[in-house]
This record gives C-alpha cells, sequence and structure tokens, in this order.
C-alpha cells in the first residue's frame, strides 16, 4: 500500500509543546474565534437578565474528561 511507503518529516524545532488540556490553555491565554455562523444570535442582555434573576450563580467550575 502507498501509504506504508509514505515518509513523513516534522520539523520541531522553534515549536512549543502542544496544550493539552483548557485549564492549560486558559493558563497560557491560547483561545480561538468561534466563527459567527456556529454562534447563537445574542437575546436581550445578559447581565440584565441575570441581576433580575431569582436565583445567583455565586461561582462555577467546568471540566471535561478526555
Amino acid at each position: 500500500m502507498a501509504a506504508d511507503l509514505a515518509v513523513v518529516d516534522y520539523n520541531m524545532e522553534n515549536k512549543e509543546p502542544p496544550i493539552l488540556s483548557v485549564e492549560e490553555a486558559i493558563r497560557k491565554s491560547s483561545f480561538f474565534e468561534v466563527p459567527s455562523f456556529i454562534q447563537p444570535k445574542q437575546v436581550g442582555d445578559f447581565s440584565e437578565g441575570m441581576g433580575e434573576a431569582d436565583h445567583k450563580i455565586l461561582s462555577a467550575e467546568a471540566c471535561r474528561g478526555s
């Protein structure tokens, strides 16, 4: 098979190690822009809605397994 004959050489000079977790990305401020067609349309004023809400979120944490 042709794929068995392929040779791929990666030049890793001047490359930083990969970011492997959400927490590491946050620490390194490594983010990407979400394309606008994926983002939901904003409806209303978020801050106003949270201020008027009966229940308040005081803190939150999100974790993703790998």
